[in-house]
């Protein structure tokens, strides 16, 4: 009984996340696809026909996986920040305290609502890539994976961030000081061994550069992709942020008065 229990109040907590995102898809799932078109557009083609290419392939299928990949993890992270800030705004965050689930349960609702947007919204971008580029997955389960570890990553970071935030500016301050230049640092553009030291030692610490790369490698074939250590590293990183949000939320802080 109590499987079932919990089951279907997780199932109700991402049936509300999922409603919540795609009632208002034009603001939560369109500037993703844009920004993804004009890149390819702009970049791709009109400056990417006047080079060689990177890592053997044409400028837009290597900036390709990187654009997917911010598309994913920008709206998983977005999704689970501004939905558990409004679940504490709203109080009815405290409803779900006092009923009988576990913490962990709430936060794995929340976390859910936030990969499948990620998830979907990094499967628009391609979508609406395959017209500019020549997309073949040639590694369809490390694409997969990597796309659902990040998206799952960044959506319980999204719920610390949004258990933290004091008001709806800081639920963007981390996206945007931290999360976006991690990103466009982390070899979106660009291969990180053309940088010049000491911003290549510095990319090292990045772990956008190590997503990316995978994702990249799943896609295309291409780059320096070291599977074991990147899916361990970030299997570990996950785990070690999920249980940082379930003892956050188990304690209530920033929940209870």
């Amino acid at each position: 009984m109590r499987a079932v229990r919990y089951w279907y109040a997780y199932r109700g907590l991402v049936v509300k996340q999922t409603r919540r995102f795609l009632r208002a898809w034009v603001q939560n799932l369109l500037p993703s696809v844009v920004t993804a078109a004009l890149f390819l557009v702009i970049f791709g083609h009109l400056v990417g026909r006047e080079l060689e290419g990177m890592g053997g392939v044409a400028y837009a299928d290597y900036i390709l996986p990187g654009l997917i990949l911010l598309a994913v993890v920008t709206n998983a992270y977005n999704n689970v920040t501004l939905a558990f800030y409004g679940a504490r705004l709203q109080r009815h965050i405290e409803e779900l305290l006092v009923a009988p689930v576990p913490a962990w349960l709430i936060v794995a609702g929340f976390a859910t609502g936030g990969v499948l947007r990620g998830l979907l919204a990094g499967a628009l971008v391609t979508l609406v890539a395959l017209p500019f580029t020549e997309l073949q997955v040639h590694y369809p389960a490390i694409t997969l994976g990597i796309a659902v570890l990040s998206a799952l990553l960044f959506a319980l970071a999204g719920l610390i961030n949004g258990l933290f935030a004091r008001s709806f500016d800081h639920t963007s301050v981390i996206a945007t000081f931290v999360l976006t230049p991690l990103i466009y640092m982390g070899g979106l553009f660009y291969p990180v061994d053309r940088l010049a030291e000491p911003w290549q030692s510095a990319a090292a610490a990045n772990p956008m550069v190590y997503m990316i790369e995978g994702f990249r490698h799943g896609l295309l074939g291409t780059g320096g992709f070291h599977g074991a250590a990147t899916f361990g590293i970030l299997t570990a990183v996950t785990l070690l942020v999920a249980v940082l949000a379930w003892g956050l939320v188990a304690r209530g802080v920033r929940i209870r008065a």
